[in-house]
C-alpha cells in the first residue's frame, strides 16, 4: 500500500498554525484580504482532523478557512501528514467540476451542491472555501433533534450516485486520484485495523473487508460521506469535507453512509421506522443513478460490498478509534453487524428486516 507523502516544508520555514485569533492577520499577510478589510472568525466545531473557521466580512460573502493538523483530536493516538488538505482541495474541485457538467443536462442534479475554493495556501496547508448560506444545519443534528425528509436522504442518493457514476472508470479520474495513502491511515487503519485488533472473533470478517476495499476500484471515492458533511439549506444539500478522496471503491462510500444512519435508527426506536424508509428513498436514487454507469450485476456488486462496509463501519463507529458521540446500544450493533457479515445481502431490504428484528 502507498505510505502518506512527507511535509515538503524546509527547516527554515516553519508552519504558521493559523486560530481564530490570527485568521485576519494571516488572511492578510499571505493576500488574501485587502489592507483594511476586517473579519470576524469563529471556530465551526464536529470534525477531528483540522482546525476550521467560518469568517465574516462587511465587504466579501462569508468564507470558511480550513488549516490540516498532523495529530487528530481523538482519545487514541492518531496522526496524519498535513499534506492531506491537497487531496482535499484537488477532491472537492474535481466534484466541482462533474456536478456543474451534470446539471447542464439533469435538472435533478439542481440543488445539491459542494463548495467554492477560493484560495490555497500550501506552505501553511489551509485553504479558504466558500461558506454555506446561513441558516443551514448538518443533516447529521436534524436526525438527532428526530427531523426526518425524505428529501434530503433522496437528494444524497443523487449526489452520492453522481459522483460514483460520472467518474466510473474514468481514466483521467484514476490517473489523477490514484494515491490512496490518506484513506487508508484515515479510514482503514483507525476503522478496520484497529477494530479487527479490539474484537478477535470479528478479526477475519474484517481483514477479508480491507482487502476487498483495497482490491476494487472504479470511481471517484469521496471516504467521508455522512451527514455530518452535509450541510441543509433552503437551496438543497452541500456536501463538504473532501480530504481522503481517491479512485476506489465506492462500496465504501455507500457502507460509510449507511452506517450513520442506521446508527441513528438504533439510537432512537421509536425513530427506527422512519429513518430506515429514509435508507429506502437514499438506495432507489443511489441504485438508478449508479445504474446509468454500470450494469445491474456491477450495481448489485456494490451494494453487496456496501454493505459489508456498513458491518464494518457499524464496528468501528462504537469500538474503533474514532466513535460516535452518542449513546447507543453497543451489542445490538455488533449483533447486527455479524449478522449482516454473516449473511451477504446484496439488496438492502434484507438488511433493513436483519435490523428491525434485532432486539
Amino acid at each position: 500500500m502507498e505510505q502518506p507523502a512527507n511535509p515538503v516544508r524546509g527547516k527554515s520555514a516553519p508552519v504558521r498554525w493559523i486560530d481564530a485569533d490570527q485568521a485576519e492577520s494571516y488572511l492578510r499577510d499571505v493576500g488574501f484580504l485587502q489592507p483594511d478589510e476586517k473579519i470576524t472568525a469563529r471556530v465551526l466545531a464536529g470534525g477531528v482532523s483540522n482546525i476550521v473557521l467560518h469568517c465574516s466580512s462587511t465587504s466579501r460573502p462569508p468564507f470558511v478557512l480550513k488549516q490540516s493538523r498532523p495529530q487528530l483530536r481523538t482519545a487514541e493516538p492518531w496522526f496524519c501528514s498535513p499534506e492531506r488538505i491537497w487531496c482535499e482541495t484537488a477532491t472537492l474541485q474535481a466534484c466541482s467540476e462533474l456536478l456543474a457538467r451534470r446539471r447542464q443536462q439533469d435538472a435533478s442534479a439542481n440543488g445539491i451542491m459542494v463548495p467554492d475554493l477560493l484560495m490555497e495556501d500550501r506552505g501553511n496547508f489551509a485553504f479558504a472555501m466558500s461558506a454555506v448560506a446561513e441558516p443551514h444545519a448538518t443533516w447529521k443534528s436534524q436526525l438527532l433533534a428526530g427531523e426526518v425528509c425524505e428529501e434530503t436522504a433522496e437528494a444524497c442518493g443523487r449526489l452520492l450516485g453522481i459522483l460514483h457514476a460520472d467518474t466510473w472508470h474514468s481514466v483521467t479520474v484514476a490517473a489523477s486520484f490514484e494515491n490512496r495513502a490518506f484513506f487508508d491511515a484515515l479510514r482503514l487503519d483507525p476503522y478496520y485495523r484497529f477494530s479487527a485488533g479490539q474484537e478477535p472473533r470479528l478479526r477475519d470478517w474484517l481483514v477479508e473487508l480491507i482487502q476487498s476495499v483495497w482490491s476494487h476500484r472504479h470511481c471517484l471515492v469521496h471516504g467521508d460521506f455522512s451527514p455530518k458533511n452535509l450541510l441543509v439549506n433552503a437551496a438543497g444539500v452541500t456536501l463538504i469535507d473532501f480530504e481522503v478522496g481517491h479512485y476506489g471503491d465506492p462500496a465504501f462510500d455507500l457502507g460509510f453512509f449507511l452506517t450513520h444512519l442506521v446508527l441513528k435508527a438504533v439510537r432512537a426506536p421509536r425513530d427506527q421506522p422512519r429513518i430506515l424508509r429514509l435508507i429506502d428513498r437514499f438506495s432507489d436514487a443511489y441504485r438508478t443513478l449508479l445504474g446509468s454507469a454500470c450494469s445491474a450485476d456491477e450495481v448489485d456488486a456494490v451494494v453487496e460490498r456496501g454493505h459489508r462496509n456498513l458491518a464494518g463501519c457499524l464496528i468501528a463507529r462504537v469500538i474503533g478509534k474514532s466513535r460516535i458521540d452518542y449513546d447507543v446500544d453497543v451489542r445490538r450493533v455488533l449483533e447486527i453487524a455479524e449478522a449482516v457479515f454473516r449473511l451477504q445481502f446484496a439488496h438492502w431490504p434484507k438488511v433493513r428486516e436483519t435490523i428491525e428484528n434485532s432486539t
